[in-house]
């Protein structure tokens, strides 16, 4: 038997080369739910970008070219509708409060008119609006999808993210207490968004433990020394740890996957530095289908975060990617990392984290791999899904 009907106003864009929450959970929700995907939306800036051959907008179904809406293929044997919405003013620059509401609320009018055209066309019936991370269209859109429950997904501490800072918080502290719940990804966007919201449930990041347990290779088989990133490569960072390990390891090989990300002053000198180490190596960002193939190599996997309010809200899904690749993590203590126990080792200073990274790769077994599969096998998106799916049911009925 069917689940309800689900719209997901959705922030992240459903394409892309990186995993995205949002995406994972939806695919599998697909199952048990007919899910109606609202793609991210992009401004009149995108398209002109897209025009002169400059971004990734998609020009053609956003000038009605090809069709807005299309069917594409989620897991098993299911599927999910995405809906290319129609172009949007760009806001987020704008600092005053009253002309910011005054362009979302132009732009949620747009977008309800294209997204009340699919619920007729493909027949939702009394969804359940899954608002992942889009506070601002959510205000706008309150009671105007036919909808009978509205649940917040918050991936992220909107409050420290620089392109919505002049309005990210305000627009979800005004959204939170008008919907029916929040789900939240980490422990500490669940204490810190509890108090604004009925109900506040934790469903953490997951993996998708088939394709990365093909990244698995025994540690014996491992001739190379080999340590490494996958993420972007931006101000969360601690790049004082990626040049120690560089300079005091020079027989290892520090490979960094994924996209460079210059969102702050200090971001392009540390890369310059790292750079001119000849055991550093970087790649562009991956699509996860070819991660795997990396992870072989790779000994210790970082999560080399800093320790701040952006950082502490995150749950990052390469601790899960690398332990199902049966590779050894080093952490900093950015955030609470209470459900891995001792599978991972966490640090809070810099000889330490070091003194980890020389350990696993002096010092690893088979069975280790073993146990840290086991522990991402119990975090798998198909587990994470069902949860989200059974939020759904406890607010539902």
């Amino acid at each position: 038997m069917m689940k309800p009907d689900l719209i997901c106003v959705a922030f992240p864009a459903w394409e892309g080369n990186y995993v995205k929450s949002t995406v994972e959970l939806m695919k599998r929700m697909a199952q048990d739910h007919r899910i109606l995907y609202v793609d991210y939306q992009y401004t009149y800036k995108d398209l002109l970008m897209g025009l002169l051959g400059r971004g990734e907008a998609p020009v053609r179904r956003m000038l009605g070219l090809e069709p807005r809406l299309r069917k594409m293929p989620a897991q098993g044997n299911s599927f999910i509708w995405i809906l290319t919405p129609p172009t949007v003013l760009p806001a987020n620059f704008l600092k005053n409060p009253a002309w910011y509401d005054w362009v979302q609320r132009w732009n949620a009018r747009r977008l309800k008119r294209s997204i009340n055209q699919a619920q007729q066309q493909l027949q939702l019936q009394d969804p359940i609006v899954v608002n992942a991370f889009n506070p601002a269209f959510g205000n706008f859109l309150l009671d105007q999808l036919g909808e009978k429950r509205n649940v917040y997904y918050c991936f992220d501490e909107i409050a420290e993210c620089d392109w919505v800072s002049n309005h990210g918080e305000r627009v979800e502290k005004e959204f939170m207490p008008r919907v029916n719940a929040t789900i939240t990804t980490s422990q500490i966007l669940q204490q810190t968004k509890k108090p604004w919201t009925p109900e506040c449930f934790l469903v953490p990041n997951g993996v998708d433990y088939p394709l990365f347990e093909q990244g698995f290779v025994p540690v014996t088989d491992k001739p190379e020394s080999v340590i490494g990133y996958i993420g972007t490569i931006d101000s969360r960072i601690n790049y004082e740890i990626l040049e120690t390990i560089a300079r005091d390891l020079p027989q290892s090989k520090l490979l960094l996957i994924g996209r460079l990300s210059f969102d702050k002053a200090n971001v392009a000198p540390a890369i310059d530095r790292l750079k001119s180490y000849p055991n550093v190596q970087f790649v562009s960002a991956q699509p996860a289908e070819a991660l795997p193939s990396y992870l072989k190599q790779v000994r210790v996997g970082l999560i080399p975060f800093v320790k701040n309010p952006q950082t502490a809200a995150i749950y990052p899904m390469k601790i899960n990617e690398y332990l199902a690749a049966g590779v050894a993590v080093v952490s900093t203590d950015f955030a609470p990392l209470d459900d891995f126990g001792t599978t991972i080792a966490i640090a809070d200073s810099l000889p330490e984290f070091m003194r980890n990274v020389t350990s696993f790769l002096q010092q690893d077994s088979v069975e280790e791999q073993r146990k840290r599969q086991t522990l991402a096998y119990e975090n798998s998106w198909d587990r994470r899904a069902k949860h989200f799916s059974s939020i759904l049911d406890t607010i539902n009925s």
